[in-house]
């Protein structure tokens, strides 16, 4: 992006002036970029969850879920039989949305994101652009790149729909061919063809020619903020800020609202720009496979086991422990919904941190912590805080991370970084604190005490950041109190409360409500706390003591206390008593498919009016607009929210937010803020469960003011062998202050920023540029992720911003690999009542490419069995048999920068046995099987009926 934003008012300004599109996410009645987006996404998984056996082994029905009732949280609840929770789905398909939405906010000068001015060939080039950084990205793990693009490229695709004439020319499917390198997206208007005609006294309904409409000549509306800037005769976008709609043609031809010039057809729009996005997403998932693509938008157990591990030589007992309960944890969850669908190990010493080891194959992670030795250390801080980055940036949002060490960080300059990634991704950091820093515990000087102190409130701090705690424990308590890891596997885990005080709470004792979506409730207490005593409300209570009680089951460990509510569990309101003269925690989690989602955003204006996701933190004194996505409540009948509070680190109430009228969708909803505290908050969301109980659930992460506020130009792509710059506008609100600037990235790419340090008055910004070199050679697909931050060390201020850029070489192949069938043999029994276990059918067929090569190929549908071998000429031959129960099959081959060519097979069962071979050599690849007369010979000599489909 070329664009250099000086104010928050200039944005607003251009704002007014030119955004093109659907409307990005809020409308009166009409379809938003948005809804089409999500709509999208649930139809390809539920086309996928009828395609893919779950963990018992069984798919959905066709048709078990009406298209109207077609949401998260039935999909969820019917494949997964109510054990996973939507949250996290909902969250990535959030995140593609809003990513869609943004591209009104910062490309509202691009006419060819937009498909204006019939920039038909540049949009598609951008599309395809955009489509192979997806695809590499997803393949390299970096989800959050992933999704970014997505919602971009899927903003410019839907656009197509509403601005282009495609709907006009009667077309009722997508255009595919605008997702295809190697096709053509059709007849284009000549630059001086005349195309529209002046609107009339009917409107604009029949405002392009009968001369474009009879010969399917694609066009699209110009779009200016000149009166001069469209060729005579051209069909114009149309609406209230469009200037070229009074110059020949007059008018416009968008779809955008029901209002619009063509709103007549903006359903018929909406209904098409649907399936473009559903079946992008299936491009998608040909290119990365199902596994990839499942994780892509959190589709699979969205658990993940993250471990960062120190290796120095007193940790060796610290790492059989890990080991032990890594073994567990895989075992005990295998083929089952909590099994994590993802693995990543870091492990950290001194002075070496790293590599990342991901992985999704339980036995590779096995092996990979079975390796790790203890060796080394000497001083006694270790590099803890690098490990923690790495983590951070190649684990999924909205992660648990556990940290295992018995030092201090010696790299704590990184606070402010991880600090940043945890607010950014909202992962959950659990530190593991074992002997605590008590190596030589006699030869401890005060300087090193002191710095043990130090780095154990580092630890504590970051924890409380991340909604998690920091544990301190003896070595021989490590293996029973991970059972904490076993927990965090769940794929519906929630927060209830999170606070901590100094404060006896006797008199006032801490309450939180239990209702009937609640399962599995665990109260963790960390301090040196006393008679602690749990009442429920029909008034029953017990003294917590270590051992079961009429009412719990509690373990201590330490200064922490693990209570665990015995189930059944009465719902209403509860009490917890306790006294302490030192600073405690409480933490308390349960397991629920009620959760929510949320993000601070900022409102434009314009002829789309919209919502962008503000990043990095909130201007304090100032109000602010959640929007919150709630998850869960169409399972609960009558369930409802009811309030949002703002809640201080002790638990206190900052302040009740506004749910407005106006909501995103029948699951998302708006929320006024007045003002945002000076002090950092959690979010809580109160409801009720529809059996008159309240319900309760808390963000996961504490957020945190800033009266620095940055603006960053964000680049989508980058190339190996080059530098690139990045452009930071940095703008004060608050009395005078100096930040010191910093720049950091995972990938060591970051070079400087310039300037470092600069002093602003109050409501004053400055620019600043962060330089970076990417080597030659770098892989094409990697991510850095890069963290900018700004820190006045006078007012102890802190903001950042965290930006994802892909490597990508310049593409060339534009060429998808063919797929030829070659044989097909099957002796499939009759139907019904035939065993058809005990019969296979057999396929065989090349795959060729002749762009990039082939990279993958691989089967779906079926359980059948694949093998394939290398032929000369970049050809690998394809076998494949399975049994007569499962009669179809797709062959996908990617190439290397994920071009998809497929087979599509599907034998039809015949009325009679009779053992069949159909020779298919002399069938060209991209032709159905049925056009071809020695097809009907076979059908008629055998009785058999098999459609076969070869495309690319």
């Amino acid at each position: 992006m070329k664009m250099k934003i000086l104010s928050f008012g200039i944005v607003i300004l251009l704002l007014t002036n030119h955004i093109l599109s659907f409307q990005p996410n809020r409308s009166k009645g009409s379809i938003t970029h948005r809804d089409i987006t999500r709509n999208g996404a649930l139809q390809i998984t539920y086309r996928i969850f009828q395609q893919l056996p779950n963990f018992e082994g069984k798919v959905l029905a066709p048709n078990s879920i009406p298209e109207s009732k077609l949401t998260a949280e039935r999909l969820f609840q019917l494949y997964y039989g109510g054990t996973v929770s939507a949250s996290k789905f909902s969250k990535a398909i959030d995140d593609i949305a809003s990513a869609n939405a943004i591209v009104d906010y910062i490309y509202f000068f691009s006419s060819l994101r937009h498909f204006d001015s019939e920039t038909l060939l540049e949009g598609k080039r951008k599309i395809l652009e955009l489509l192979t950084s997806v695809v590499q990205n997803i393949q390299e793990g970096n989800f959050q790149s992933a999704r970014k693009n997505t919602g971009r490229l899927l903003h410019t695709l839907q656009d197509f729909y509403s601005h282009s004439n495609w709907i006009e020319l009667g077309f009722m499917e997508p255009n595919s061919n605008i997702i295809v390198p190697d096709r053509d997206i059709g007849t284009r208007a000549a630059k001086n063809e005349r195309t529209c005609s002046d609107c009339g006294t009917d409107g604009c309904r029949n405002n392009i020619l009968n001369n474009i409409k009879s010969r399917n000549v694609l066009t699209t509306g110009y779009f200016s903020l000149s009166f001069f800037s469209k060729p005579s005769g051209k069909c114009s976008h149309g609406g209230s800020f469009d200037l070229s709609r009074f110059r020949d043609a007059k008018g416009g031809i968008n779809k955008d609202k029901f209002d619009s010039e063509h709103g007549y057809l903006h359903q018929k729009a909406a209904n098409v720009a649907t399936e473009a996005t559903k079946q992008l997403f299936q491009r998608i998932r040909d290119a990365v496979g199902d596994k990839l693509f499942l994780r892509f938008l959190n589709i699979d157990s969205p658990s993940a086991l993250t471990f960062v591990i120190d290796t120095t030589g007193s940790m060796r007992n610290d790492i059989n422990a890990v080991k032990q309960r890594t073994f567990s944890i895989i075992e005990n969850t295998l083929g089952t919904p909590q099994q994590p669908s993802f693995y990543v190990l870091v492990p950290f010493n001194d002075p070496d941190f790293g590599p990342a080891i991901k992985t999704t194959n339980p036995d590779l992670f096995k092996q990979s912590i079975a390796a790790l030795t203890a060796v080394g250390g000497g001083d006694l801080p270790e590099m803890c805080l690098h490990g923690l980055q790495l983590a951070l940036t190649n684990s999924a949002p909205n992660s648990q991370i556990y940290v295992f060490t018995d030092a201090p960080a010696k790299d704590i300059e990184l606070r402010n970084t991880i600090l940043a990634l945890i607010q950014q991704t909202r992962s959950q950091v659990y530190f593991f604190l074992t002997n605590v820093f008590a190596r030589r515990r006699r030869s401890l000087s005060r300087r090193v005490r002191r710095e043990a102190e130090t780095g154990l409130a580092l630890y504590r701090s970051l924890a409380t950041a991340s909604g998690a705690d920091a544990v301190v424990i003896t070595r021989s308590q490590l293996f029973e109190l991970t059972s904490i890891i076993d927990e965090s596997t769940s794929g519906a885990l929630v927060i209830l409360l999170l606070m901590t005080s100094s404060l006896p709470r006797v008199e006032n004792p801490i309450s939180f409500s239990i209702d009937t979506a609640l399962q599995n409730v665990t109260i963790y207490i960390w301090g040196n706390t006393r008679d602690l005593k749990l009442t429920n409300p029909n008034g029953q209570n017990q003294m917590i003591t270590e051992g079961s009680g009429n009412l719990t089951t509690t373990k201590i460990f330490g200064d922490l206390k693990v209570i665990r509510l015995q189930s059944p569990f009465e719902t209403g309101v509860w009490k917890l008593q306790l006294r302490s003269n030192t600073e405690y925690s409480v933490r308390i989690t349960g397991q629920s498919l009620i959760d929510f989602n949320y993000d601070i955003v900022m409102a434009f204006e314009g002829p789309h009016p919209g919502l962008t996701v503000q990043t990095g933190r909130p201007n304090p004194d100032r109000n602010a607009t959640l929007m919150v996505s709630v998850i869960g409540l169409p399972l609960f009948p009558n369930s409802s929210i009811s309030e949002l509070l703002l809640l201080d680190v002790n638990g206190g109430t900052l302040q009740n937010g506004t749910i407005l009228n106006e909501t995103l969708s029948a699951e998302t909803y708006l929320v006024e803020i007045e003002s945002i505290p000076r002090v950092s908050f959690f979010i809580l969301l109160r409801g009720q469960d529809g059996m008159g109980n309240m319900f309760q659930r808390l963000s996961t992460t504490l957020i945190s003011s800033s009266r620095a506020t940055f603006t960053v130009e964000d680049d989508e792509i980058v190339r190996s062998g080059q530098e690139f710059n990045v452009t930071i506008t940095l703008k004060l609100e608050g009395p005078p202050a100096t930040y010191n600037l910093t720049v950091r990235d995972d990938q060591n790419f970051a070079q400087r920023i310039v300037p470092s340090s600069v002093t602003l008055r109050g409501n004053e910004s400055v620019a600043a540029v962060a330089y970076f070199i990417v080597p030659n050679g770098t892989a094409t697909g990697t991510t850095t992720t890069i963290t900018i931050e700004a820190t006045s060390t006078e007012t102890n201020d802190f903001n950042y911003d965290v930006l994802y850029l892909t490597v990508r070489d310049q593409v060339e192949d534009l060429s998808s690999p063919n797929c030829t069938t070659t044989q097909l043999e099957y002796s499939c029994p009759p139907v019904p009542g035939a065993n058809c276990s005990q019969e296979t059918w057999r396929l065989e067929a090349v795959l060729s490419d002749s762009g990039s090569g082939i990279t993958n190929i691989y089967s779906r549908l079926g359980n059948g069995t694949l093998e394939t071998r290398e032929l000369e000429m970049n050809r690998t031959a394809a076998n494949y048999s399975a049994s007569c129960c499962f009669p179809e099959v797709e062959l996908v081959a990617v190439d290397r920068v994920g071009n998809v060519g497929k087979c599509v097979v599907r034998v039809e069962l015949p009325t009679t046995p009779q053992p069949t071979t159909v020779p298919l050599t002399t069938l060209n690849s991209g032709a159905p099987l049925r056009s071809h007369p020695s097809y009907y010979r076979e059908i008629a000599s055998c009785l058999v009926f098999a459609l076969l489909i070869c495309f690319q």
